[in-house]
């Protein structure tokens, strides 16, 4: 299995290559529209949250706001008091603030890896931000709407936590403190800066790969195979492009013209699974904590599908 993916992984990079040389221009082009959304949307906003995030972690502030949350955590996922604070950041900053915490946490001793395996179910989240102003009020133009796509996510997240909620409850958080406080500030500094650039990195390859992909006709392919099935071919697009990268498949949703009660909870389940580039980005904050990309994989999955049927139900008694 591993030689036969490989095998695949070598012509797969070995295609993406020649394409590249014969066609520079065109996917210098995508790269820079990549990085250029990354400079002008995503790092302005990533930034101060992945910058202030680490300095709470690494100052224990989570042990404050465990007091409050580790009875309700205890009892819906038998998860460690920290779950309640990796929550709220990720509800509050977005994809990918919930699996640096975790790995973050992980990495300092402050949860095990079977803790951290539990957190991941229900603290993977997009933010507010996106959700309401980028795909409400911008893409849609309906507040409303946007109302509709957080709630169901994140109560979709709770439910994801619950499914994968362990039996045997976890043990109270354990403290990190770190001695030498004059380093935490450029620690907090250094890795938030080379976090974030990672961030940007795979949005480039990821938006350079969607262009691709629509070159060779393996979008239109798919979303072909799909439309067989009685969807509609725009909204088809949009997905295929949201397993992608959810901001350009959010975008095709929305301009597909197709009924708020077809599109909200299509972009709710993307925006759930988040996508293949923030998967990628995700796993490599993870890589150090011997979680397997299956497992993330299989939770983001999951938490796609409730979602969908939540955002299915509440669509129709709403609009």
């Amino acid at each position: 299995m591993q030689k036969r993916f490989r095998l695949f992984a070598i012509i797969s990079i070995g295609f993406f290559l020649v394409m590249l040389a014969f066609f520079p221009s065109r996917y210098m082009a995508a790269v820079s529209d990549g990085l250029l959304l990354f400079v002008m949307s995503v790092l302005p906003a990533m930034l101060p949250f992945f910058f202030f995030s680490r300095l709470l972690t690494s100052l224990d502030v989570a042990s404050s706001l465990a007091d409050y949350t580790k009875k309700p955590l205890q009892k819906l996922f038998g998860a460690p008091d920290i779950g309640g604070y990796i929550f709220v950041m990720s509800m509050l900053s977005g994809y990918p603030i919930g699996a640096k915490l975790v790995a973050d946490c992980c990495e300092n001793g402050i949860v095990s890896k079977e803790e951290a395996k539990r957190l991941l179910a229900f603290t993977s989240t997009s933010g507010p931000l996106f959700v309401l102003g980028t795909v409400g009020s911008n893409m849609l133009g309906n507040y409303k709407a946007g109302l509709v796509i957080l709630f169901t996510h994140y109560l979709g997240a709770v439910i994801n936590g619950i499914i994968f909620r362990s039996k045997t409850p976890a043990p109270s958080a354990k403290a990190f403190t770190l001695t030498k406080y004059d380093n935490i500030l450029s620690d907090a500094i250094n890795g938030s800066i080379a976090s974030v650039l990672a961030v940007g990195g795979y949005i480039a390859i990821f938006n350079m790969l969607i262009v691709l992909f629509k070159d060779i006709k393996l979008i239109g392919f798919v979303s072909e195979t799909l439309s067989g099935l009685g969807i509609p071919y725009l909204l088809c697009e949009g997905m295929v492009t949201g397993v992608i990268e959810i901001t350009r498949g959010s975008y095709l949703l929305a301009a597909s013209g197709e009924s708020l009660k077809a599109i909200v909870p299509l972009l709710s389940a993307i925006i759930s699974f988040g996508g293949l580039s923030v998967t990628v980005q995700s796993l490599s904050f993870l890589s150090g904590c011997g979680i397997k990309a299956r497992y993330y994989f299989v939770t983001k999955l999951s938490q796609c599908v409730v979602t969908f049927a939540l955002a299915t139900v509440v669509s129709l008694l709403v609009f």
